[in-house]
């Protein structure tokens, strides 16, 4: 079975920060430490991947850890409707110009405000596999 995001899942993800379900993220450090963030910026990105921005990716954790392993977790609860989504993948720093523009401005306003000079790094996770529950039913996606 392929990847594809289904409405449901796009919209838990997109308004994830606005509802108060910021985007749960696990990385595993340089020195092979697991680490554990929230990132209010992630959005869906196409059909099987999800972005995010990161504000300031000099001193990011973050962005070390994925430089040294790209392979990611992501995770998304809403445990008053009964679902919850589990992302597996390969994050990667984006360069070009136009989609660090498109992922910078699919951010939720709250974290564009706190970047007003776009200087964070563009990051897209190519998902490689999606579980959960949603919608009444189990959810369990691999890429082909």
């Amino acid at each position: 079975m392929a990847i594809e995001l289904n409405d449901e899942i796009r919209s838990a993800v997109n308004s994830a920060l606005l509802s108060g379900r910021p985007i749960t993220v696990a990385v595993v450090t340089p020195d092979g430490a697991p680490a554990v963030t929230f990132r209010g910026s992630t959005q869906t990105y196409g059909n099987d991947a999800l972005s995010l921005w990161i504000r300031s990716p000099d001193s990011s954790t973050f962005m070390r850890s994925i430089a040294a392993e790209p392979r990611v977790v992501l995770t998304y609860q809403n445990m008053a409707e009964r679902s919850f989504f589990i992302f597996h993948g390969r994050a990667r720093l984006e360069p070009d110009e136009g989609e660090r523009s498109t992922i910078f401005e699919g951010t939720p306003p709250p974290e564009q405000e706190r970047d007003p000079e776009r200087t964070g790094a563009a990051v897209i996770v190519e998902l490689d596999a999606v579980f959960g529950r949603g919608g009444g039913e189990m959810i369990q996606m691999t890429r082909d």
